[in-house]
């Protein structure tokens, strides 16, 4: 089926200021945020005998190092740090504020919203480093960002989800570490140690290593295309590199969006092209070894997804020729099909 540009609710007139506001004060958050990882967990004064000497300790768990005696240079380290730590402390306080002020205007529009256990997993991946450079958000709870993207109300797509699945894209064109520098995966945490300092429950699924589950039984899924094996060794996980479908999620241009959680923080989603995603769900809707009672539901986001190009992403993602002809076979029949089933013409690029 294809949907009409009726179908889709457009959000309120003042919703991009509001979409806006908030995301800008996640990035201000993040910053401070990502300060505070940066830096030792505590730096204090350890006494020997007679003499002091300036002790850090890098994580919470970790032994203490000495930086030296007690000198005008480690008391100068020692006032750095106090200094920097307490100023990121209160950028990371006073951005709270403004995001909770922010979601309430966003919350008062009825704008998709995701649910506070998922902002806060998404939350410690982005201040980890791994959100955006290693990690993308797929599935349906992808779907808020593009809600977000297109300025309206999906009429299908976005039904709640109770696991979660995230895909390795690190070495990919849509990772932004092919973009930043220093952004080195050395030192960095795993999916799992974050997953582990949210909750302490989060446990392997022995039978799905590619899964995580915690006491309550929610589960993270990590997937990986084949070109992206092996993962880092420190990963625990162990993702199906078998998926060829998972190829196709790394082409494109990914979004970044931030929407508002159930309690009034902010969630960041970094999600796949919509492009490849809607053509990627019309092909699990067909695949064979597929849970025949989520392909309904893939169909249903496949087509919702390509209507949304098609009526709202016209520049930034055209469904023209050039992209009809960059997807491989048997996604490019897929694609046909639902062309002529929406009486859609590609336009030359």
């Amino acid at each position: 089926m294809a949907y009409l540009k009726s179908d889709f609710i457009p959000f309120p007139s003042d919703s991009g200021q509001i979409i806006a506001n908030l995301e800008a004060a996640y990035d201000q958050w993040h910053e401070a945020r990502r300060t505070l990882a940066s830096l030792p967990t505590s730096m204090f004064w350890q006494p020997k005998g007679d003499v002091e000497y300036l002790a850090v300790k890098k994580g919470g768990y970790d032994s203490a190092t000495t930086k030296g005696v007690r000198s005008p240079e480690t008391e100068a380290l020692y006032d750095s740090f106090v200094a920097e730590k307490e100023l990121a402390k209160k950028r990371a306080a006073d951005a709270d504020a403004l995001i909770e002020q922010r979601a309430l205007q966003y919350r008062a529009l009825r704008l998709p919203v995701m649910l506070d256990k998922q902002g806060e997993l998404l939350r410690a991946l982005d201040v980890a480093g791994l959100l955006r450079y290693d990690l993308l958000v797929v599935g349906t709870n992808a779907f808020a960002a593009y809600e977000t993207l297109c300025g309206v109300k999906f009429p299908a797509g976005n039904e709640p989800t109770q696991d979660f699945d995230l895909a390795w894209c690190r070495g990919s064109s849509v990772s932004l570490a092919m973009l930043v520098p220093d952004s080195d995966a050395k030192g960095r945490k795993s999916l799992m140690a974050v997953l582990q300092s949210i909750d302490s429950s989060y446990r392997l699924n022995p039978k799905k290593p590619y899964q995580a589950v915690n006491s309550a039984g929610y589960e993270v899924e990590l997937l990986a295309a084949p070109s992206r094996a092996p993962l880092p060794r420190n990963e625990a996980f162990e993702p199906m590199v078998s998926l060829v479908e998972q190829e196709w999620l790394l082409r494109g241009k990914a979004v970044f969006a931030v929407v508002a959680t159930q309690r009034h923080r902010a969630c960041p989603l970094y999600v796949p092209d919509p492009r490849w995603m809607a053509v990627h769900k019309l092909w699990l809707a067909r695949k064979p070894e597929r849970n025949a009672q989520k392909k309904p539901k893939d169909a249903r986001q496949g087509q919702v997804l390509l209507d949304a190009c098609r009526y709202f992403l016209t520049d930034a993602y055209p469904l023209d020729i050039d992209f009809v002809l960059d997807l491989p076979e048997e996604l490019r029949d897929l694609f046909n099909d639902w062309a002529q089933a929406a009486g859609y013409e590609p336009p030359n690029s």
